[in-house]
């Protein structure tokens, strides 16, 4: 009994962990394309940032397999959004704008 309690307390601490690192990474991401805050000394890189985004997929995946909870599976969401993003921005900016 106290072992399952402890197993869901340890799936949502991962799921939110999964959800949050994404969650910041979008944000610098929003900040990049429509100059909110006059830092924009990272230029392209929260882009780039995504990629490992793989990270929080992994840690969405354990969430989800230890216990089905809302957390996990939003981590494993937007941790699959996240990580095609870049590769859709490279794709479209190809076929839009040439280069």
């Amino acid at each position: 009994m106290r072992s399952n309690e402890l197993q869901q307390k340890h799936s949502k601490v991962l799921g939110f962990l999964s959800t949050l690192m994404p969650a910041a990474i979008f944000l610098l991401i929003l900040n990049w394309l429509f100059n909110i805050t006059p830092l924009q000394k990272l230029q392209g890189m929260p882009l780039l940032m995504s990629l490992p985004s793989l990270l929080g997929f992994i840690l969405a995946g354990i969430s989800l397999k230890r216990s089905l909870g809302r957390t996990g599976k939003l981590g494993m969401v937007m941790n699959s959004i996240l990580f095609i993003l870049p590769f859709l921005y490279w794709t479209l900016g190809t076929v839009f704008f040439g280069a």
